[in-house]
C-alpha cells in the first residue's frame, strides 16, 4: 500500500474550501459552478501526481473517452488522464475530468474493458454523484478535506512517504446505489458508442477473481469501488435487456498500440508504487 505525507499544502486547501463554500451556499451547485471547481481541484490533483505527458497516449485516451462522453447527457468538455501509478484504480472528478492508472491499463485485456472502467467514471460525473455528495458534505458544514482519491481511504499508520492530493473521499469513493447507477450509466453510453459493454463485466469479474493472489494491487480500487458478484450479475442482467447493435467493438489495434506504449513508460515513482 502507498504511504501518505501527513503534511497539506495548507493555503491551497483553504483555497478551495473557500471557493467550494462560495458556490454551495444555500443554492445547489450550478453545471457552471460544478466545472469551474473541478478544474481547480484537477489543476492540483495535476501537480501532485506523476500524470503522463506523452502526446500518444493522452490522445487516444482522450478520444477513447470523448466517443463515449458524446453518448451522454451533459453539455460539458470531458478530459481524460492516465497517472503513471501501478495500482489498479481510477477516478472522475466534478466537471469531467477522468483519471486512470496506468495499473488498470495493463490490466484490461481489450478495449471493451478499458472502454468499461471510462465509462463507468463518466456515468459518476453524468449523474452527479460528486456534487450530490460535495453538497451533503457542505450541508453539515463539514467543509472540504484532503482526499486521497487513489486510496480511497484516509491515511493510517503507513510507513512510505507517499500522496499529497487536494480533493476528497468525496469523490473518489461512492454508495453501492452510486456505483449501481453508474454501472447502468457505463451501459447504455457504451452501447450507443458501439462498443461492447460485456467489457465492464469481465474486467469486474477478472479483478474479483485476482483479488486474493494480488491484494495489494487491488486494494485501491475496492477501497473506493464496492464490487460484489451481485454488483455484476445486475450488470450483466442490465446488458441482456439491452438490444445490443451487431456491429460493437471488442477490441482494436489502436488498443493493443496504446497498451504498449503504456508499458513501455518508465516505473512510477517510488512513492506511487504499490508493494509487490
Amino acid at each position: 500500500m502507498f504511504a501518505v505525507r501527513s503534511w497539506i499544502r495548507r493555503s491551497a486547501i483553504l483555497g478551495l474550501v473557500a471557493g467550494g463554500a462560495a458556490v454551495a451556499g444555500s443554492c445547489a451547485i450550478s453545471t457552471r459552478q460544478e466545472v469551474e471547481l473541478g478544474q481547480q481541484y484537477a489543476a492540483e490533483v495535476n501537480r501532485q501526481l506523476p500524470v503522463v505527458e506523452d502526446a500518444e497516449i493522452n490522445r487516444y485516451i482522450n478520444l477513447l473517452g470523448e466517443r463515449i462522453a458524446r453518448q451522454g447527457t451533459r453539455n460539458i468538455r470531458y478530459t481524460f488522464y492516465v497517472v503513471n501509478i501501478d495500482a489498479v484504480n481510477a477516478f472522475a472528478l466534478p466537471g469531467g475530468f477522468v483519471y486512470v492508472n496506468r495499473g488498470l491499463v495493463e490490466r484490461t485485456d481489450n478495449l471493451a474493458e478499458l472502454a468499461g472502467v471510462v465509462a463507468h467514471e463518466i456515468g459518476h460525473v453524468e449523474e452527479r454523484h460528486g456534487v450530490e455528495q460535495l453538497e451533503r458534505v457542505q450541508r453539515a458544514n463539514l467543509g472540504l478535506t484532503l482526499a486521497y482519491v487513489l486510496l480511497g481511504r484516509a491515511p493510517g499508520s503507513l510507513e512510505r512517504a507517499g500522496i499529497d492530493v487536494l480533493g476528497t473521499a468525496v469523490f473518489a469513493k461512492f454508495s453501492r446505489e452510486a456505483e449501481n447507477e453508474a454501472d447502468a450509466v457505463a451501459v447504455r453510453l457504451l452501447t450507443d458508442a458501439r462498443i461492447d459493454p460485456n467489457g465492464l463485466v469481465t474486467f469486474f469479474k477478472e479483478l474479483l477473481e485476482e483479488r486474493e493472489r494480488q491484494p495489494n494491487i487491488l486494494e485501491q480500487w475496492f477501497s473506493t469501488h464496492p464490487l460484489t458478484e451481485e454488483r455484476i450479475a445486475a450488470t450483466r442482467e442490465l446488458i441482456r435487456q439491452t438490444k445490443l447493435p451487431s456491429d460493437l467493438i471488442v477490441d482494436s489495434e489502436q488498443y493493443r498500440s496504446f497498451k504498449a506504449r503504456v508499458r513501455q513508460l518508465p516505473e512510477p515513482p517510488p512513492e506511487f508504487r504499490t508493494a509487490r
